[in-house]
């Protein structure tokens, strides 16, 4: 689950400590903010909202926890699957 998740990005000692609690409630806050906000039309300038805002979003929180910037963009690389 998304705690867990955050539990391991911060034992993994990429951000500096916080609650996992936390981090994953502040994740779901940006991405819940985002999706709102896409879906009532507020992105609609964007050709594509989610690699120019809530990507960049998501490496500027990460980096605000102490990731480092390059780092933190590797891991917001959209991956095919």
């Amino acid at each position: 689950n998304v705690v867990h998740q955050c539990a391991r990005t911060v034992d993994s000692g990429r951000v500096r400590p916080i609650d996992p609690v936390v981090m994953a409630s502040q994740l779901w806050v940006l991405v819940h903010g985002f999706i709102t906000l896409e879906l009532a039309g507020h992105f609609s300038m964007f050709d594509d909202p989610a690699s120019e805002v809530l990507l960049p979003l998501g490496v500027s929180y990460y980096v605000g926890l102490g990731d480092q910037p390059e780092r933190a963009a590797a891991s917001h690389v959209i991956r095919s699957v």
